[in-house]
């Protein structure tokens, strides 16, 4: 997601963080940083914001990256929950999106597509990793040798809530 939002010509990207007790907020983080180095862009931790996943958390976090005179262009919540939060802080804010400031998701839940505009994000194959997770587990219960679980493709849906910073095209 965030080298979409560079190729964009976005370079001051803010990142709503997920729960820190889960290894996807993590991971996704780590994700974040990569690309940012990966394009030469410099990595400002004061636009970064704690989110724990939720709606709520996603709100109170938005509103801090958006109420301030160096905003950022883009905002790359770490689930949709947080993204539509975001969406609804920049309205607060009298912002619009995508003209004022993208938001970007992930996960490609059914909230990225009922709300205005709908949201980019990046879609994951939730029924496969699920039942890869579950064969996993019966095998370890039944004490039966298990190959490590497959990595599996995500894919990058592109929508409404993202676009090139204001004054490039």
């Amino acid at each position: 997601m965030t080298a979409y939002l560079l190729e964009l010509g976005h370079r001051r990207i803010g990142v709503i963080k997920g729960d820190p007790t889960h290894p996807s907020s993590g991971a996704r983080l780590n994700g974040f940083l990569d690309a940012l180095k990966t394009a030469g862009v410099s990595h400002e931790p004061d636009l970064e914001e704690q989110g724990y996943y939720t709606y709520e958390s996603g709100l109170a976090a938005a509103h801090k990256l958006l109420d301030r005179p160096d905003r950022p262009t883009a905002i790359f919540a770490q689930n949709d929950d947080m993204a539509a939060a975001a969406i609804m802080a920049a309205r607060d804010l009298g912002l619009s999106v995508p003209d004022d400031v993208s938001i970007a998701g992930f996960d490609d839940s059914a909230i990225a597509q009922i709300v205005w505009p709908r949201i980019t994000t990046v879609h994951q194959p939730v029924y496969d990793m699920a039942r890869d997770a579950t064969d996993a587990l019966i095998a370890k219960l039944d004490k039966k040798p298990f190959a490590m679980l497959e990595t599996h493709a995500c894919e990058l849906i592109v929508r409404q809530s993202t676009a090139p910073p204001a004054g490039q095209s």
